[in-house]
């Protein structure tokens, strides 16, 4: 078959990395899995063979033989076809998620995850997509990819993974990361999560700049203007002056959290 790149198909193909995987979401009899993406069904057999049940999220039908091959040997599979952005996860009862992630969807597939009840994730990423959700302040790969994933869960690097590793060969190298979710009460309380979103979204155009700078320069995006956000700014008890980028995630909720309750006033 001829591999699509508009899917961003890279089939895994080295059994070592699939048990690597497998093995740091510690998947066991228990545990109801769902893969994103179906390739020939290397990941798939082994989940299989170690989980209670495994849903397959696949939108290629092309795919058709490898998911007939798989079903008619493991009762626990189940394979749903459709795109994993549209599909409804309130109606797949998963505890763990564990897939090679087309790499174009990983940013909305792993915030459109972060929204369900879900224990660990494992997913394969690209090497510096990977490194920018694992960042911490200060650093250069730190931004708000990093603050929101990091706000909903705990992030930890499993593996650095070879182009060789896949079929047909990538042209970057990939990243294993483990993704844990937070408990409901080690989540910080935010005022309005929309609008810490658009709160990230101003800071880190100008992640460089001092927080002052960065919110005036970005002021439409918490539907503002300037001289409006300026007189606010000016009146809250925050260190305006230090730069965006060495923000900690509590930081940024705390002045989320100031900013709103004085808009809202």
């Amino acid at each position: 078959m001829k591999y699509s790149k508009k899917l961003g198909q890279c089939f895994l193909r080295d059994i070592n990395i699939v048990k690597k995987v497998v093995d740091a979401a510690q998947v066991n009899r228990e545990d109801r899995v769902l893969e994103i993406g179906l390739g020939k069904g290397i990941l798939t057999r082994e989940l299989a063979e170690r989980s209670k049940k495994v849903y397959v999220i696949e939108l290629d039908r092309r795919l058709g033989p490898f998911a007939r091959e798989i079903t008619s040997k493991y009762e626990n599979v189940e394979v749903v076809w459709g795109d994993a952005l549209k599909v409804d996860f309130n109606t797949l009862d998963f505890n763990k998620v564990v897939a090679n992630l087309p790499y174009q969807i990983s940013s909305p597939i792993t915030f459109k995850l972060l929204r369900y009840d879900f224990d660990v994730a494992v997913l394969m990423y690209q090497y510096e997509f990977a490194k920018r959700m694992m960042a911490k302040k200060g650093t250069g790969d730190y931004g708000r990819l990093s603050v929101a994933i990091q706000y909903y869960a705990d992030v930890e690097f499993v593996c650095k993974v070879p182009p060789q590793a896949f079929f047909p060969r990538p042209k970057v190298y990939s990243a294993v990361v483990k993704i844990t979710k937070k408990k409901p009460e080690d989540i910080l309380p935010l005022e309005d999560s929309q609008f810490f979103e658009n709160l990230l979204r101003a800071l880190f155009q100008h992640k460089n700049k001092t927080v002052k700078r960065a919110l005036l320069d970005s002021a439409h995006e918490i539907d503002l203007e300037e001289k409006e956000l300026k007189g606010i700014i000016d009146s809250l008890d925050f260190n305006m002056k230090e730069r965006v980028f060495k923000l900690g995630v509590e930081d940024i909720v705390r002045l989320s959290n100031l900013l709103y309750k004085k808009i809202k006033k």
